[in-house]
This record gives C-alpha cells, sequence and structure tokens, in this order.
C-alpha cells in the first residue's frame, strides 16, 4: 500500500500483549511471529490473541481513519474497543478497515486482533494445503503471527488505494492511473500534480490536470529514457499530488518505476532487446531467526553482493511472498526476481476455487510494479490433480498486470507432473533432479523439434547437498544447536534424519571428523554444479536456470552458503562456469555397428589412456557485448606442474554471440606412464577487455590390454556381457563345474552355491551386483543425496581420486549400494573382516551403504561392487572397452583377489 505523506500515520509497530489458546497474557514484538518469540507448540494453528491500546488525538475528528495490517497470517478478526471491524484470510497481502467510527478520539482505544494460523491436521480450520501457504511449512512451519507492520492512517480529504505507473521503453511514454476515494468528496477546483523525476532526482516531466471523477488517467513522455537492468538499475519516480483548493495538497504518494522490458524471441529470451542469460538461486523464504520472509534492508543487500560474486543474477522467490523490502532493494540494486506464487500439492476445494483468484490479482498488485520482477510462475509442480480451469482462472487473474514479464503456468510443467496438457507458457519450464548422467538424455526426452519455439529456463534443478559441520554451527549457537535440527520434521517424517545426524554418524564410526565430512562433500557438489551448469550452457535454447539453492535450511543443505550465509565455493571458481561468457568442451561422436545396426558409442571425457590422442572443441557461450576477435590458449599440466599439451590460436571477426558455438580445438597426446595421473587442462581467451577462462581435471591411464591370468567368469544371471573383451577373452564356467577346477580368481554375476562353496575353500571371488540382490542391497541415487567416500585400498588409491567421487566416476556410478550392515543375514557367521572400499553415506538420512566391500567368507576372499563397470545407464558409455575408470578399477579389484 502506498504511502500517503499528507496523511497522519501512527505505527503500531512495537510492543503488544499476546496470549495463545487462552493462556497468559505477554510482551511480543510486531512486527513478527509467535514461534519466534514465544514457547508455544510451533506446529499450533492457534489462536493467538493480540491487544493494544493507543491514544487517538482529538484533532483527527472529521478524517478518515484506516487500521492497516501489511499481512498477517493467516486468518484475522480485528475489534476496535470490542466492536468487529472486519475479518481478513491470506497471508502475505495487506488489508485495512475504516474504523473511523470504532475509535474514540482524544481517548485511549483497545485494539484486538485474532490471529489462526494455516493448521498441519486436514481437520484444522486452515488447512495449510488449502490457505496459499507455499513451501514454508516444508522447509520451516507454517508460520502465525502480524509478521509485518500495523498502523493507523487518518486521511484528510481522499485516499489512494494504488497508483499505476505503466513505462514504455521505446517511446518513453509514462501512463499512469489510479482511483481515488473521496468520501466526502472533492471542490470543483481540485486539481492533480503528477511529476515524474529521473535517477537523479530532476524532473523529468510534469503535468497539472483538473480531477473530474474518481478515476485519473494521464500519460507524460520523457525524452530518452534510461533503461533499467541489473549492470544500471535506473528508478524512476512518479509522484502525485492532489489539491483540494489551490495550493491545500491533501494527498501526495510517490511509485518508483523502472524503463525495463522483458520478452522472448524464438528460443532467446530479451532484456531491453538485448539476449540475458538468467542465473538464479532457488530461495525457499528461510529466515531461521524470524521464521517469516520479512529480512531487513541489509540483510538483503547482503544476499544479493553475495550471489552476485557467485555470478548469478537472478532470484526466485520460492513458493512465498516477502514483505516489500526485499523487492524495493532488488530494483535499487539490480536484482532479477522471478516471483512463484505459493501453489504447492494444493487440495482444491471450492473454496480455494473461490479465493485463489483474488488473492493472486492482490500477489500480482504487490509484485507489479517493481522493474525487478521479471518473471512469474502460477505454481510449482502441479498435478493432475489440478485441473486446466483452475490454472486458467489464476492464469486470467494475473496475466492482465504481468506487462513486461514472462509468464509460466506450472513451472516444472505440466507434463512432467501428469497434470493439465493446456499450456500458457512464455517459457519451457523443467526441474530435473537427477545424477549426472541422467541429465542430458532428460533435456533430449522432453525436447521436441515440433513445439513451439520458446526459451527454456530451469525453474529449480541442479542440487547438491553437502554435509553440515555441527560443531561450527553449535559455536555459532552458543553451545546448543537451534530446535529446527534437534527436533524431527512432522512433515517430511522419515525421511529426514537432521535431528539424529551426530547420533546416526556416531554409530558408523567413520574415519572422518565432521570438518572431513564437509570439506569432502563440498567438493563433490561444487563438481556436480559445475558439470551440470556446464550441460546447460553447451546447449541452443537454454534461456537460464536456477540453482536449489540459496540458503541451508533444515530440509536439505543443497544450498550456495551456509547456515551463516558464508559461501560454499570459492567465487573465481564458481564464475568460471557461471557468468554471462562461459568455456565449455565439446567431443565429437562415434557410432558403433551393433547386433546388425548402428548404436550411439559414448565416450569419457574426464578419463583418457597416455598414449592415445586427446581431442575438445572449445564452445564458447556468451552473453553481452560483441567480441571482435581474441587470443585463445589452453595448457594441459600433470601433478608435477609439467606441461603434456599446449596450443593457441588466433581468432578473428565477431565471435558467437547467444547460442553457443565452437570457436578453438584442442588436440594433443599425453605421454603413457605406468600409473594413473591427474592433468589439469586450463582453457582462457582474451578478447579486448574480456578475459574468460575455464578448467577442467582430467585422468589419464595407463591402457589395460590384457586381464590377470587364472581368471574366469561364472554368470548365471547374464548381467556380466558388457565387461565386452574380457568377457570374451576370459573363460566361462558352467553352473554345474566343480568348484575344485576353478582358476584363482572368479568373476560372478551371482551367489550360487557353487560359488559359496568355492569361497569356503579359499577361493576368490569378484561379485559385480546390478540389483537388490543375492547381497542386501538398496536402491539409491549416486551423487543426490549422497556423499560418496573413497576409502583407503589399492585399487581406489590407483585412480588417483582426490579423496572424493569426482567426475571420473561418471560412467560408474550406479543406483544401487549394498547394505553392508546386513551382509550377515545373508552369508552367516561364515563373514569376517568387512572392509569399505568405496562407500556412500546419505546426507539426508545418514545410513551406510557401499559401493565395494571387502569381506572373507570362509577361508576365502569376496569384493562385491555395484559400480556400473559397463557403464550402461543414462548417457554412460556402453561397455568396458569405453570405461577407461572402469578398465583400471576392475584390474586394481582383480590384483587384489
Amino acid at each position: 500500500m502506498l504511502r500517503n505523506v499528507r496523511a497522519e500515520v501512527h505505527s503500531l509497530d512495537g510492543e503488544w500483549e499476546f496470549s495463545f489458546a487462552g493462556g497468559p497474557w505477554r510482551p511480543i514484538r510486531v512486527p513478527g511471529t509467535w514461534q519466534a518469540q514465544t514457547d508455544v507448540p510451533r506446529w499450533s494453528e492457534g489462536p493467538g490473541r493480540y491487544r493494544r491500546t493507543v491514544r487517538v488525538p482529538s484533532y483527527w475528528q472529521g478524517r478518515r481513519i484506516e487500521l492497516v495490517f501489511e499481512a498477517v497470517s493467516y486468518h484475522a478478526e480485528v475489534l476496535v474497543n470490542g466492536q468487529s471491524v472486519g475479518e481478513h484470510q491470506g497471508m502475505w497481502t495487506p488489508f485495512a478497515f475504516d474504523v473511523t467510527d470504532a475509535l474514540r478520539l482524544g481517548h485511549s482505544n483497545l485494539i484486538e486482533v485474532v490471529v489462526t494460523a494455516p493448521g498441519l491436521p486436514a481437520d484444522s480450520r486452515f488447512p495449510m494445503r488449502q490457505a496459499l501457504a507455499g513451501f514454508i511449512p516444508d522447509v520451516s512451519l507454517p508460520f502465525g503471527g502480524i509478521w509485518q507492520g500495523v498502523r493507523l492512517v487518518a486521511h484528510r480529504g481522499c485516499a489512494l488505494d494504488d497508483l499505476h505507473v505503466q513505462a514504455d521503453l521505446h517511446s518513453g511514454k509514462v501512463a499512469l492511473q489510479a482511483a481515488i476515494r473521496a468520501p466526502l468528496g472533492l471542490s470543483p477546483q481540485a486539481q492533480a500534480l503528477l511529476t515524474l523525476r529521473a535517477p537523479n532526482g530532476s524532473i523529468a516531466a510534469l503535468n497539472r490536470l483538473p480531477i473530474r471523477s474518481d478515476k485519473l488517467d494521464a500519460t507524460l513522455a520523457i525524452d530518452h529514457p534510461l533503461a533499467w537492468s541489473p549492470e544500471h538499475p535506473a528508478l524512476y519516480s512518479a509522484e502525485l499530488v492532489i489539491e483540494d483548493t489551490p495550493g491545500d495538497p491533501v494527498l501526495q504518494v510517490t511509485r518508483r518505476f523502472g524503463f525495463r522490458e522483458l520478452a522472448r524471441q524464438g528460443e532467446h529470451v530479451l532484456l531491453n532487446g538485448m539476449p540475458v542469460s538468467l542465473r538464479g538461486a532457488l530461495h525457499w523464504g528461510w529466515y531461521p531467526d524470524a521464521l517469516c520472509p520479512a529480512p531487513d534492508a541489509a540483510t538483503v543487500r547482503d544476499e544479493f553482493a553475495k550471489l552476485r560474486a557467485l555470478g548469478f543474477n537472478l532470484v526466485k522467490l520460492c513458493l512465498f511472498v516477502p514483505s516489500q523490502t526485499y523487492y524495493e532493494v532488488a530494483d535499487e540494486e539490480g536484482m532479477l526476481l522471478w516471483q512463484e506464487f505459493p501453489l504447492w500439492l494444493p487440495e482444491i476445494t471450492p473454496d480455494l476455487r473461490r479465493r485463489a483468484p483474488d488473492e493472486y490479482r492482490s500477489i500480482m498488485a504487490l509484485v507489479a510494479p517493481h522493474p525487478s520482477v521479471v518473471l512469474v510462475s502460477l505454481g510449482c509442480e502441479l498435478g493432475r490433480d489440478v485441473d486446466a480451469g483452475f490454472v486458467q482462472s489464476l492464469d486470467d487473474a494475473v496475466r492482465g498486470s504481468a506487462a513486461g514479464m514472462l509468464l509460466c503456468d506450472n513451472s516444472g510443467s505440466g507434463e512432467a507432473y501428469g497434470a493439465q496438457t493446456a499450456d500458457a507458457s512464455d517459457f519451457y519450464d523443467y526441474h530435473f533432479y537427477c545424477d549426472l548422467h541422467y541429465f542430458d538424455p532428460l533435456i533430449d526426452h522432453f525436447r521436441r523439434d515440433w513445439r513451439e519455439q520458446r526459451p527454456w529456463i530451469f525453474g529449480e534443478f541442479c542440487d547438491a547437498d553437502d554435509y553440515r559441520d555441527l560443531d561450527a554451527l553449535r559455536r555459532a549457537y552458543h553451545g546448543r544447536l537451534p530446535w529446527w535440527l534437534t527436533e524431527p520434521h512432522p512433515i517430511h517424517t522419515g525421511k529426514l534424519g537432521y535431528h539424529e545426524q551426530e547420533a546416526r554418524v556416531a554409530r558408523l564410526t567413520l574415519p572422518y571428523s565432521q570438518s572431513d565430512l564437509q570439506r569432502i562433500s563440498r567438493r563433490q557438489s561444487l563438481m556436480v554444479r559445475k558439470t551440470i551448469l556446464e550441460k546447460v550452457r553447451a546447449r541452443a535454447g537454454m534461456g537460464g536456470y536456477v540453482v536449489t539453492g540459496i540458503h541451508q535450511t533444515g530440509l536439505a543443505t543443497s544450498s550456495l552458503f551456509d547456515d551463516h550465509m558464508q559461501p560454499k565455493y570459492d567465487a573465481d571458481s564458481f564464475t568460471q562456469f557461471n557468468a554471462d561468457s562461459v568455456l565449455v568442451l565439446g567431443q565429437g561422436r562415434l557410432r558403433d555397428w551393433v547386433r546388425g545396426g548402428d548404436r550411439p558409442r559414448r565416450r569419457d571425457m574426464a578419463n583418457h589412456v597416455g598414449g592415445q590422442p586427446v581431442r575438445f572443441s572449445v564452445i564458447l557461450a556468451h552473453i553481452g557485448p560483441r567480441l571482435l576477435g581474441g587470443d585463445l590458449s589452453w595448457q594441459a599440466v600433470d601433478e608435477a606442474g609439467d606441461s603434456v599439451g599446449y596450443g593457441q590460436q588466433t581468432l578473428t571477426g565477431w565471435l558467437p554471440l547467444g547460442d553457443p558455438a565452437t570457436i578453438g580445438t584442442i588436440d594433443f597426446t599425453p605421454p603413457a606412464r605406468r600409473r594413473v595421473y591427474r592433468v589439469t587442462l586450463y582453457v582462457e581467451l582474451q578478447s579486448g577487455a574480456h578475459h574468460i577462462k575455464n578448467e577442467w581435471p582430467l585422468w589419464i591411464h595407463p591402457a589395460i590390454s590384457a586381464w590377470p591370468e587364472s581368471l574366469a567368469i561364472l554368470d548365471p544371471c547374464g548381467t556380466l556381457a558388457s565387461l565386452d573383451d574380457l568377457y570374451e577373452t576370459v573363460p566361462r564356467l558352467a553352473r554345474a563345474s566343480k568348484t575344485h577346477t576353478w582358476p584363482r580368481r572368479v568373476i560372478a554375476s551371482a551367489l550360487t552355491m557353487s560359488v559359496l562353496d568355492y569361497l569356503r575353500q579359499g577361493g576368490n571371488v569378484l561379485l559385480l551386483q546390478t540389483g537388490a540382490g543375492p547381497l542386501p542391497a538398496r536402491p539409491c541415487s549416486f551423487w543426490r543425496e549422497a556423499i560418496n567416500l573413497p576409502g583407503s585400498h589399492p585399487a581406489m588409491d590407483a585412480l588417483r581420486h582426490g579423496g572424493f567421487a569426482d567426475v571420473q566416476f561418471y560412467h560408474l556410478a550406479t543406483d544401487y549400494a549394498l547394505d553392508t550392515a546386513q551382509l550377515g543375514t545373508a552369508l552367516g557367521d561364515e563373514i569376517s573382516n568387512v572392509r569399505s572400499i568405496f562407500g556412500r553415506l546419505d546426507a539426508r538420512q545418514f545410513y551406510w551403504l557401499d559401493y565395494i566391500v571387502e569381506a572373507n567368507v570362509g577361508a576365502g576372499k569376496l569384493i562385491a561392487s555395484t559400480l556400473r563397470f559397463g557403464g550402461g545407464q543414462g548417457d554412460q558409455v556402453s561397455g568396458l572397452r569405453d570405461n577407461i575408470a572402469g578398465r583400471t578399477l576392475l584390474a586394481g579389484l582383480l590384483a587384489a583377489l
């Protein structure tokens, strides 16, 4: 609500009295939530009762007096001196009641507000899934209270609900509209003075016109307006003064605005007519000290500065509506915003169907005036229980006010979640939360050339959980952990284990400290984010993305910043792949003739064989000013600092702008060595003042042309054929063969009775398991929600893995891991000396699984693994011959038998 500086305002922010569910009265501060300030049950809906006595001056006689609330969660019944003056339902939007007749001027007046929060149980008065509560209850809790400001406003003569300003960048025209409320009427001499001020405060346009009705509609023009952009957030202001008689202003309001245009052209997003790369971070409205999304301006500026340092230019307000401070600072700082309306897993009742369009209109009235808001989505991951008619009613409520914005009806896309087939979006939006090797196949699956051309903007994706160091957090909280890490979350019972993290990890007796686990997991998460974002920038038609997420929360540790809003990643490293201009690598393609037809033959980008050529295309994905020519250089440097390859090219002409394109090639032959060694490939482009760089790890392996002697394969499950050249050259055992004739080592796909007898007699078995059996195993992702921990073992050490599961393991990644704690149920007392070779710590529930485990069974030795030595999932290689890291690891495991 606009502030009328000619009206007299009495702020009611500050100390009130509060009683919860009929309990004793206690002091509480407004604005704020009762959960953050009292010890009442956090998940109770209330009601909570607020009261405050205020003296109203007698000279307000003859004025219309309003009681204004910026936002209350969720339902508010307001009484003045015991008289009900109105009710409001909805947690995000402002409302006001005329209290002129209820007040006693010149005396003390009692203001009471009875507030009921959204409830978790289905039989609550206002169940949260019917209350447009968004995602905040899933992250934190459905907060309750007067969480934004309150004031009494005494108007002189007239009032204004809003001032609509529409600025056109091309013509410089500014259209202003307002509805004037003057219950007692204005004089015939009433006039409106409209003033447009430039960003420096000077007058850019001025107009005075008579007021003939309660509608004000005027257009002014500015010559050569400055565009609002992230680089130059030029803010103009429109000032409206209403004079009842000449020289007697009764109303004065100001609205800031910007000349900003966002549009789509085919698959590209244009900001002020130029291509833009939208790089966003997902915000869940998590502020643990306040438990509501109402940060002060300093906090918001700090968020934006730290996001910018990592290369981001957009924040997605995921399923929540913050206080106006957030938008105002974004306007000032040039941070782009994506407003997502709070519709998540809704229960579509007749009441919600009726209320939602009106609430959407009210929310849109809050966000539309801000030039920072460029994208809007009507809901998130809406499924088949949300019908197309309901979504269309929301679209109708919003689209008319979304000029200069791009709108998406269902972030995540209706087709991906089985929802309505109607699609009124301005861009394609998918939420691919997946392991690395499934990302490109997912894009290929959902991308169709016959669809309408639209930009593709990932509304949320690229999550990567890591480990929260509780010792460090405890120090910040004066020796204790915050409640959201000590109490189970009632919505996610059984899915999260943060409240027992310390105890669960302690029971595992891992050889890592908490700081070790945090450091290792962050190296893994950085690799995941780099790999995914580079995959996006290597594709045409990608308008942008939103990375999950900004803050570490009680729901997930997938974040760019920790609990103290400190960055998890080095800015120089992160901006190499998260910036307007990014260099990425590409590879040529191969095909294979398999069983009478062509099939794709995929290649490993990270692992290579010494003595064989390594070739890449250098791809530039550039958004910004046109670049003319430049010098492209690259160098491959081993761990000793020695160069194993170098190249330089001079580029001429205009470099590609918009879609990615090749600008050069890399071709070198790393020397063959007896052991695996790591190489860092550095690539740099210098074009005028623009310096663009990136780097990648490569692993150079010795060629493995022969497998150990005294080796055979037993494959009753028929799952080992992907070991191709090994499968074809090593003898295969018949299931009925006598175990005393078996060689020293056996690769098996099952633990048959013969295999168990062989182990008991002192044999050596490498079990390659692809599913839930024969050993106890659990389905799981490989990188998502996982911290992968390579153990100390000759076979693992030979990979030069650096202490974490880097992209080196791309083509070994699996979706099963061994439940080592249950091995005894499968092998009985005969199993001993169990040793983890490569393990997985679940990042959310803190249980342990193994990708490779070693144990003695009887007198024999068993190594069991669920890794994909033959690849074959997603866009992994097909077969052992192309799985270079897989060959090295397999050879090492066989050598250990």
